[in-house]
């Protein structure tokens, strides 16, 4: 009979019972390597490598908390391009003003600019001057390579519900398309450059505190201030004010805005899309502090006939709020992986079948009547492509596709992931001169349910993928055994597989630690 050393409190209870009915087995834990009627051992199996790629994945904000919107070109010669934009759709805001009577006169609006403005996520390097100076965070690619973005207007109505069947919540994944072609960016593209020195965005207003009839202007500027009252970098696209004018300014007092449900079917958003050969690939937070939005600066000039009495600067602000998505437009890598290599790529990229044990292997292992101590997947990283370890996954998953009764597959948890999720591992493990070298998964609790033939446990095939946060079984202390299929990490790594010929001792291996009576 096979059985296991536990790891967490229910497995140790099962020790209990092993103990009290086990001949000559009163030890557990290390000290049965100790035992003088044990000896230890451990074996090397080869594994099966099939790279899975990966048509689409969840996008939407409507079944999880997304934590990063990703915009902009990444072009990893060694992965799939990626292009990534963004949906969203605006707040509906009440009450908007654009003209006005007063007792003394009239208060005349003029709008001067329209901005969609979105913060950068970025770290506080420190503050000289009363300056408070920033280092942009997680980008990837060459940032000094302009990215082409353009600002559309959204024309695909965005539910919350599947048309198809109301009682369900709806999903958009990240290659849906969306109608409309309606540029709204001013002057059609948009250089993306991010840089930790954009605090501050600089625009021409007309100067109308002497006349209305001015086309003086002069520079007015525009900030980004975050809860802690420091000016934050962000991005800063500014908006065609004719087109915006037209769309949102004349209908201020229309139907169009007399409700949220007559904007959102009205106006249905906007795609900020990303496109180009190369560039840089920013993560933008869109719950952030200070709020994502689309911005109508306007001037109220107070009059008396001609005489302009006095003139105030404001501001309109529609947060991009309620449905959001990503969209990944992905492109073959420009070098394939080698020859008993394979790449885990995040995002709409790739994953790999992990095939470790047959029924015939199986079998054979439960015949040695072993004790497993310990059972590991590892796989190693191609040094040769990936030697900067700050640009490559910081952790990988590993979960079963199990056969489910409509002859589909289930991704499902392993148990070691909630088992024991300090030791279930994936992190990404370095050498000492700070090189990534590989990733390690301990799935001792899976292995030994499978070789001691308890019910549910099967040998269909894992897979390994890019690790995002929507993959942690356990969230606000509730498990989940399904693996969903968001993914927001646009990371690569190209790993060795299991080809010993090709790879020796780094090829991809299962490896047995095991106890058996002498």
């Amino acid at each position: 009979m096979i059985r296991k050393i536990g790891v967490l409190g229910i497995s140790l209870l099962c020790l209990a019972a092993i103990t009290s009915c086990e001949k000559d087995f009163s030890e557990v834990g290390t000290n049965v390597i100790n035992n003088d009627k044990f000896e230890t051992g451990e074996i090397l199996l080869d594994v099966k490598i099939t790279p899975i790629d990966v048509e689409s994945v969840q996008a939407d904000n409507i079944n999880a908390t997304i934590s990063d919107y990703w915009l902009g070109v990444y072009n990893d010669p060694n992965a799939e391009k990626i292009e990534a934009s963004i949906i969203s759709q605006l707040s509906y805001i009440s009450g908007l003003k654009n003209k006005e009577n007063v007792i003394d006169g009239d208060s005349i609006f003029n709008l001067d600019k329209v901005i969609l403005k979105i913060p950068y996520q970025a770290t506080s390097t420190g503050t000289n001057d009363g300056i408070t100076s920033f280092r942009l965070d997680s980008i990837l690619g060459n940032p000094d390579i302009a990215t082409n973005v353009q600002v559309f207007q959204n024309e695909t109505y965005l539910n919350t519900l599947d048309p198809s069947d109301p009682s369900k919540k709806n999903t958009f994944f990240s290659d849906d398309e969306y109608l409309g072609n309606n540029i709204l960016s001013e002057g059609g593209i948009y250089e993306l450059k991010p840089k930790a020195t954009d605090t501050t965005f600089i625009f021409d207003r007309i100067d109308r505190s002497s006349s209305l009839t001015s086309t003086t202007t002069y520079k007015d500027t525009v900030r980004a201030i975050n809860s802690q009252k420091l000016k934050v970098p962000f991005l800063a696209i500014p908006l065609d004010i004719t087109k915006m004018k037209a769309l949102f300014w004349d209908k201020f007092h229309s139907g169009e805005f007399a409700s949220k449900e007559a904007f959102d079917n009205y106006f249905r958003g906007i795609k900020v899309i990303a496109t180009g050969s190369d560039g840089s690939l920013v993560p933008l937070n869109l719950a952030s502090s200070p709020t994502p939005s689309v911005d109508f600066h306007y001037t109220i000039s107070e009059v008396d006939g001609t005489t302009v009495k006095d003139t105030l600067q404001k501001k309109y602000s529609f947060p991009l709020s309620g449905i959001r998505n990503s969209h990944y437009k992905m492109t073959p890598a420009t070098n394939p992986a080698p020859t008993n290599n394979f790449v885990i790529q995040g995002t709409a990229g790739s994953m790999a079948k992990v095939e470790i044990l047959d029924d015939t292997k199986v079998q054979e292992l439960k015949s040695n009547n072993w004790l497993i101590n310990d059972a590991s997947l590892t796989f190693y990283i191609n040094q040769a492509i990936n030697n900067d370890s700050n640009i490559i996954p910081q952790q990988l998953f590993l979960y079963q596709n199990k056969e489910n009764e409509t002859g589909g597959v289930s991704p499902t948890q392993l148990t070691d992931a909630y088992v024991d999720p300090t030791s279930f591992g994936g992190l990404l493990e370095k050498t000492d001169d700070d090189n990534p070298e590989k990733y390690t998964f301990r799935i001792t609790d899976y292995i030994s349910k499978l070789l001691s033939g308890e019910e549910n446990t099967t040998i269909d095939p894992l897979v390994l993928k890019a690790y995002n946060p929507t993959d942690a079984p356990v969230n606000n202390n509730i498990l989940t055994t399904s693996v969903k299929s968001y993914n927001w990490n646009p990371r690569a790594v190209t790993l060795l597989n299991g080809d010993e010929a090709a790879n020796g001792t780094k090829r991809a291996v299962l490896k047995i630690s095991y106890s058996k009576e002498k």
